[in-house]
């Protein structure tokens, strides 16, 4: 069956935007014998391991985000959450299946090498997601997908991820980032993107585990980043440039991010929720009135970004208008917060709700049975990494060993949010909002609003703890200890993983929720 999988992997040959140089054909009757020989052969492995890994879900964001159901309903409750690691061990057999066969080909090291780097680095990202999202994990040594293993534990799994994120460090700068002779762009993997990784491996185990030792890890290997010492990375000017470029994809910001085809738009939009959040303005024909499955509320968003605050602006349309107005102007239904002469509806929708304008270039297609084109989703990359990110991230290991250094490191990501220096930590808002003698829950509330509904929040809660989990997450805040002990704050594992691997167990808490 393993060998049946070269033949899978070979006919993934998708568009993938930035990657045409991996516009390569099955050969009729391939085998092992036949298959390892060229430069070619080993272009289509990597492609097939980029094609599942522009597949990883963005997990917990429902129960994460700062969101609501319409018309004010909380997520206090934890539902049945369930899923599948498919996309993982796709990911890692993938890998493995160019990583075990290298022998084979008859290639020089050096144009060998940078194929498994990047196979190196895709088994990192794989392995930390799975410990983030499930915890305990089988890790896929030899053999491949179809050899039933039982889970490791946590730990086991993050060393894995740490094992080879640190073999991928060796990949070169994005700026010298090829293939071949073809640069390639910031969905692979680059030495700035590993060492991202890997503060984050450290830092998940300093403040999930109590590795108190792993902040300085951590920190270490944020400051390389931001140094300038593995890449070339920099903050954009405004917030408004980080919804128009950064958010948009290959910006100086950005670090590592997933490049979507516009055949995959439905399906391909990662950020979980905020497909359910997207209506007026981004969709062009919706009304400011329309029924949306979730709501960032004009109180979540008022308590959320203080005056001055331009992220405020830039993420929503007009978050400070109570009504919005449809004008009829030139025979062109437009929406504008001046009510004027020419008022086709009043709409009541921003006097109980925020219209999320953070992610907005949207895609539409026309076709011949509807009248207007069809919104079929964002025509923008998923940024997983980006410099603000590891800014704050180094803060918060700075905070977590009581340097003083975090408050510069908070206070560069505000500088950008206010385009000021007046509201740097702490200020008058802070000490109104209790921030101002705890610098911890600063840097995660600045997490909240520079990120929101980028899928960081249930992660950033778990790393700073299960008293953050409890208090800032609604659907958690019930759990005991004894829950969170038997694997609450995982995801459960849904039943097909169970009739493809009979040495799988369900955890403690799961098992008792699905009796």
């Amino acid at each position: 069956m393993r060998k049946g999988m070269i033949i899978l992997f070979l006919g993934l040959l998708l568009n993938m935007g930035c990657t045409d140089w991996v516009n390569v054909q099955p050969e009729n009757s391939t085998t092992y014998t036949n298959f390892f020989k060229t430069e070619k052969d080993a272009a289509s492995l990597l492609y097939s391991i980029e094609t599942y890994l522009r597949a990883l879900p963005v997990r917990f964001t429902e129960y994460g985000e700062m969101v609501e159901r319409q018309f004010g309903e909380e997520l206090e409750c934890l539902p049945i959450l369930l899923d599948t690691w498919s996309k993982e061990y796709y990911i890692i057999d993938a890998a493995n299946l160019l990583i075990e066969n290298a022998w084979r080909f008859p290639l020089s090291e050096d144009v060998l090498k940078p194929y498994l780097l990047q196979a190196y680095f895709a088994k990192a990202q794989a392995y930390f997601q799975l410990a983030r999202d499930f915890g305990e994990a089988p890790i896929i040594i030899e053999g491949g997908l179809y050899e039933p293993r039982a889970k490791s534990s946590v730990r086991e799994v993050l060393e894995e991820a740490e094992k080879w994120a640190l073999m991928s460090i060796e990949l070169p700068k994005y700026e010298d980032l090829k293939i071949g002779n073809v640069k390639i762009c910031k969905q692979y993997g680059s030495k700035g993107a590993a060492v991202a990784l890997l503060a984050h491996i450290y830092a998940w185990r300093a403040g999930v585990f109590g590795e108190e030792d792993y902040w300085s890890k951590a920190e270490e290997y944020c400051s390389m980043i931001i140094n300038g010492e593995v890449g070339y990375y920099d903050l954009v000017t405004t917030p408004e440039e980080v919804c128009l470029d950064v958010l948009k994809g290959e910006s100086r910001e950005g670090i590592w991010e997933m490049y979507i085809d516009e055949k995959e738009l439905e399906t391909a939009y990662f950020y979980g929720i905020t497909k359910s959040l997207f209506s007026f303005p981004v969709i062009n024909t919706a009304s400011p009135d329309e029924w949306l499955d979730y709501v960032v509320s004009k109180d979540q968003l008022n308590a959320l970004y203080d005056v001055g605050d331009l992220r405020a602006s830039a993420y929503f349309w007009h978050p400070e208008a109570d009504s919005i107005y449809l004008k009829n102007v030139g025979g062109e239904v437009i929406a504008d917060v001046e009510r004027g002469d020419d008022i086709v509806i009043q709409a009541y929708g921003n006097n109980v709700r925020g219209h999320l304008y953070k992610f907005r270039y949207s895609h539409y297609s026309v076709v011949d049975w509807y009248p207007t084109p069809l919104f079929d989703g964002m025509n923008m990359n998923v940024i997983r990494c980006r410099l603000a990110d590891i800014i704050l991230l180094r803060a918060e290991c700075r905070a977590r060993q009581g340097k003083a250094e975090a408050v510069a490191d908070l206070n560069r990501i505000r500088k950008r949010a206010y385009g000021d220096d007046q509201h740097g930590w702490p200020n008058a808002n802070d000490v109104e909002k209790g921030l101002d003698k705890d610098i911890r829950l600063a840097i995660f509330r600045e997490r909240e609003k520079e990120f929101l509904l980028e899928g960081c929040r249930y992660y950033d809660a778990r790393r700073n703890g299960v008293d953050y989990v409890r208090r800032l997450l609604p659907a958690y805040n019930n759990l005991t200890d004894q829950e969170i002990e038997d694997g609450a704050l995982y995801m459960g594992l849904a039943d097909d993983i169970f009739s493809n691997n009979d040495l799988v167990r369900q955890n403690v808490y799961w098992n008792s929720r699905l009796q």
